[in-house]
């Protein structure tokens, strides 16, 4: 305020030689550069108050005895030159003084002290301080900057008029900054930026790194804006939009030079200040003044209006084709009306928003930059000799910086000035502080003010979510998880996020999916610390409410087949949850979220509500479990289980103990999961938790036969199934006659194996409870492959599959994935069978589950045998052997044995057969595997049979005829009675021998197998 009372109003005035007030004044002319930059402070207004051509005598007569000397020392070519470019202003050129001792550097400085001294008197009589002081910068800068406008100045007229002489003697001049990069404060009072156009690109950045595909895109624009503009009728305008730091103007600026050549009749840049500390954004008028300005129209032939402005501006470039560079928009009206009107023109903006409003724009968002180029950038920057872009080290600075250029920069240029520093010492600074971007700074400059200042672009409400948005502990959100956070209903908050989104304030990676950069989410949990704690923790509290209530609400269509107790859900039901109505829907939302999940039960720990880790572990178990991600599991149940531990929720730790246990033997650790599920059968025993307690006993006892402990495996599931009975859980019962199911066939009862396994199926079927249905299919196709029932074998396989893929149980899938491949071989389809089996060992080898590795490896090898690839089927086996073994699938383990013994054999390897030979038969008989014992023996019978010992083939085709008949295994009977009678022939007993073809015939064909074909062929020749 002055001494009236009244508001000071930023204007400048210059006083002629006589001391006589000219009133407020703007730029004139290129040639007035330092006038027009000071009353640029004036605003629009200064325009309106030139009144008439006396001013602009009365401001010549000021300006030209001080610039005699600008260009003192040019070359007289550029002299000649410059002077009929002044004579345009004044009525006689001034007499430039030759003084080649002088750089114009200095030359020119001189005459800004002039200037700036003529002003400091006015000003100190008018109102009592002096200049610098008035506009609240330091002398010296002030001069620097004074100075630097008169060579932009200088330049831009040499540019227009094709002065190139007068542009190559004044690049001996640096200029140190731009005319409009200062922040001018005047009592208190934030001063409009003003606009300030060049005739000429910034410096390009030297350090500058990579973006090759963006500019390619920018190039090729370019070129066909250049061969097709006039035809074409229009603009090119290209909207780089992107978050602060991202580097958004040094890439305008290198794409520019590199397409300036193409627009010859000038290249433009205008800084429109959308985000410059302490300056508002520069108002479209003042920018249309500037552009017409440096096209050279006299500021008393600016229109007064915008509108007429915009008209004067499209018709003075209407026939040029200019490169129009408009750095740093704050939205679509300020950028509109700057466009030009000439085809072939190519005009680039850079943005912090998305310029969606903006017609006909062609956007372009950079991204973070990739590892390699952020790399390479770094080193660059460092300036270190030496040092390498693929140093490990490097790759966690530019890691900690998040691909970030401006945190990059900042960053390397630590090291550069820090000679005695390391780049570890950078990542020693980085991991060690909890405020990372507090240190990515370099005097004025850091990566928090460049975020701040597009925070200070969003409304209150939108502030406040992005607050929030530093408190969920996930890497993705959505309306439905943000309204939570904020309070509001969905809608508002999907408003929010759209908002967000356009400041580049979070990332859309999918459609109504949204995250933070790393650094921004640390700005975002910064500010949100500075909250009310009331506040924060009632967020807390509605995130982790809807992520565990829409959790539960999912997994209750996902279902599983282990009956657990089900613990009240902690906390309240939000007010809106998604729609999740069936399966497929439940899987999706789970898939999307899963990681983020985690990281909300981790978080719920962390902060003393263990109650919703320990649920929220639970509900997902089923998920985890059938989707094969087993090592998040067992990460998230052992956290689980300490959450229950140190809460003294004693539920809650055998129901983590069971879910722990239940994925560690998934991932082949058995002996870990016979612990786990023993803690948890004794704390569930001392709750008298019935349920708990025999679905422990039952899990144990898989874990038991697992490791070849069959007896107490039977021990087991039927003390459990005693239990399920007891407190009346049907689908507890429909499990251990699953696991009876198994343990049955493995020990050759194949009998009892059909009937506990269709039992199974019928209660799964009675409860609804399709998880169970499709494991009870699967197995009943591998009971019925081995009874040779061909036909209901390849039914059970279709119905598993069906509701593997209904559920989404990609475990399941893979599992009978190699049992179609086994089944469809015995059928003869046998490239259908090697697509089979090769699926299911691609999908066992993505989910990480070796044991179901071991089976599917086996069952490539057993069709690529029967395929007669016999050296890809002993490269499969041996495999299988190995796997199986490291697993303790002593079934598998046999098997692989066998099968591989055969192929040996076949490939001339007889030693090594028979040694597999043995030792499958040891296994077999060492844990009791009826039906593969039978095999073996049957596969022994075939071996001495291709050698040519048929006599000896005779006793092991009999064995393995006894055991395979006991155990009711037709096509195992069938083959030993093939084998049986070809051998019986070949050693003279013809008619007992065809007496054998004709039982396996007879077998053959109740199976329904092309092998009936070649006995029939065999029986007619003898």
């Amino acid at each position: 305020m002055n001494r009236f009372g009244q508001r000071w109003q930023p204007k400048v005035y210059i006083c002629d030689s006589w001391g006589k007030d000219c009133g407020p004044m703007v730029s004139l002319d290129v040639v007035s550069a330092v006038v027009g930059w000071l009353v640029a402070l004036c605003g629009d207004s200064g325009f309106h108050l030139v009144r008439d051509q006396q001013d602009e005598r009365a401001l010549q007569k000021v300006l030209q005895g001080s610039m005699e000397s600008v260009v003192a020392s040019a070359p007289p070519t550029a002299r000649r030159t410059l002077e009929r470019g002044l004579t345009r202003f004044f009525k006689a050129a001034p007499a430039l003084r030759l003084d080649g001792t002088v750089p114009v550097h200095d030359a020119l400085e001189a005459a800004v002290n002039a200037q700036i001294l003529k002003l400091d008197q006015w000003v100190a009589r008018t109102t009592g301080m002096p200049f610098a002081d008035a506009v609240a910068v330091e002398p010296v800068l002030l001069r620097t900057r004074i100075t630097d406008a008169i060579v932009s100045g200088l330049r831009q007229y040499a540019a227009t008029g094709g002065m190139a002489e007068l542009v190559r003697a004044l690049d001996t001049a640096e200029i140190l900054g731009r005319i409009d990069a200062l922040g001018l404060r005047l009592d208190g009072l934030t001063v409009p930026s003003r606009a300030a156009a060049t005739f000429s690109l910034p410096r390009d950045t030297v350090s500058f790194t990579g973006r090759a595909a963006e500019l390619e895109r920018l190039m090729c624009m370019a070129d066909r804006v250049a061969r097709d503009g006039d035809a074409a009728r229009v603009v090119s305008v290209h909207a780089i939009d992107g978050m602060a730091g991202i580097g958004k103007s040094a890439f305008a600026v290198r794409a520019a030079h590199l397409m300036g050549a193409r627009f010859p009749d000038g290249q433009l840049f205008l800084h429109l200040h959308g985000h410059t500390p302490g300056r508002r954004p520069v108002d479209a008028s003042d920018a249309l003044a500037s552009l017409l300005l440096t096209l050279g129209v006299p500021a008393s032939a600016v229109p007064a209006d915008v509108g007429t402005r915009a008209a004067l501006w499209r018709d003075k470039v209407r026939s040029r084709r200019i490169l129009l560079v408009l750095d740093d928009a704050v939205s679509s009206a300020q950028v509109r009306v700057l466009l030009p009107g000439s085809p072939g023109s190519l005009v680039i903006v850079t943005s912090r928003r998305r310029l969606t409003a903006l017609e006909g724009v062609v956007p372009m968002s950079l991204e973070i930059l990739p590892p390699a180029e952020a790399t390479v950038l770094f080193t660059r920057l460092a300036g270190r000799p030496g040092m390498d872009a693929a140093d490990p080290q490097v790759a966690e600075v530019v890691q900690l910086c998040g691909y970030l250029p401006l945190a990059i920069r900042l960053t390397a240029g630590k090291l550069a000035h820090h000679p005695s520093w390391a780049v570890d010492d950078l990542v020693h600074d980085l991991t060690a502080t909890q405020d990372r971007i507090a240190v990515m700074r370099a005097e004025d400059d850091s990566v928090q003010s460049a975020f701040d200042l597009s925070y200070r672009d969003l409304s209150s409400e939108q502030q406040r979510v992005f607050r929030c948005l530093g408190l969920f502990p996930g890497t993705e959100v959505d309306a439905h998880a943000v309204a939570a956070l904020a309070g509001v209903a969905p809608a508002d908050a999907q408003d929010l996020l759209d908002g967000l989104f356009q400041h580049h304030l979070v990332e859309e990676p999918a459609r109504g999916r949204y995250r933070l950069h790393d650094l921004m989410r640390q700005r975002a949990a910064s500010l949100v610390s500075l909250d009310l704690v009331r506040e924060i923790e009632a967020a807390v509290d509605r995130m982790l409410d809807y992520h565990v209530h829409t959790l539960l609400r999912a997994a209750s269509f996902i279902g599983a087949r282990i009956p657990t107790t089900i613990a009240e859900a902690p906390g309240s039901p939000p007010a809106v949850m998604p729609r999740i109505d069936d399966v497929q829907q439940a899987l999706a939302w789970i898939g999307a979220r899963r990681a983020d999940l985690h990281a909300v039960a981790d978080f719920a720990a962390a902060h003393s509500r263990q109650a919703y880790t320990v649920r929220m572990a639970a509900a997902l178990h089923p998920y985890l479990r059938g989707q094969g991600h087993w090592d998040e599991a067992l990460v998230l149940h052992r956290s689980a289980l300490a959450a229950a531990i140190s809460s003294g929720d004693r539920a809650g730790e055998a129901q983590s103990l069971a879910n722990l246990g239940a994925m560690q033997r998934l991932r082949g650790d058995y002996p870990a999961a016979v612990e786990s599920h023993r803690r948890a059968r004794e704390v569930y025993r001392q709750l008298g938790n019935g349920l708990g307690e025999a679905t422990a006993m039952h899990e144990l006892g898989v874990n038991q036969r697992l490791l070849g402990d069959y007896v107490a495996d039977l021990s087991g599931q039927q003390e459990a199934r005693a239990l399920y009975r007891t407190v009346g859980s049907r689908i507890g019962e429909a499990n251990t006659l699953h696991e009876l199911g198994t343990l049955y066939w493995i020990t050759g009862d194949l009998g009892a194996s059909l009937s506990a396994q269709t039992h199974g199926l019928e209660i799964y079927r009675e409860l609804g409870n399709d998880f169970g249905m499709s494991f009870a299919h699967n197995e009943l196709a591998v009971v019925c492959r081995l009874l040779g029932d061909l036909r209901a074998a390849p039914t059970h396989v279709a119905h598993a599959l069906d509701l593997h893929h209904r559920l989404g149980n990609r475990a399941g899938e893979a599992y009978t994935r190699a049992e179609l491949g086994l089944v469809e071989a015995l059928t003869g389809r046998i490239d259908d069978a090697l697509a089979a089996v090769t699926a299911a060992v691609d999908l066992h080898r993505e989910l990480g589950n070796t044991y179901g590795m071991g089976m599917a490896v086996l069952a490539l090898g057993t069709v690529q045998r029967q395929h007669g690839d016999d050296r890809a089927a002993l490269a499969s086996l041996v495999h299988a052997v190995a796997v199986n073994r490291e697993t303790g699938f002593r079934y598998g383990e046999g098997c692989a044995l066998m099968e591989a013994a055969v192929v040996r054999d076949r490939l001339g390897r007889a030693d090594q057969a028979d040694a597999d030979l043995a030792a499958a038969q040891e296994l077999h008989r060492r844990f009791g595997h009826r039906y593969g014992l039978a095999d073996a023996l049957v596969a022994k019978g075939d071996i001495q049979a291709r050698r040519g010992h048929h006599e000896a083939a005779r006793g092991p085709y009999q064995s393995g005829w006894e055991l395979a008949r006991e155990i009711g295994a037709a096509l195992l009977e069938a083959r030993a009675r093939e084998g049986g009678g070809r051998a019986l022939v070949a050693v003279g007993s013809r008619d007992e021998g065809v007496r054998w073809l004709r039982d396996a015939l007879t077998l053959y064909e109740r199976v329904g197998v092309a092998d009936a074909r070649r006995v029939t062929e065999a029986l007619g020749r003898l």
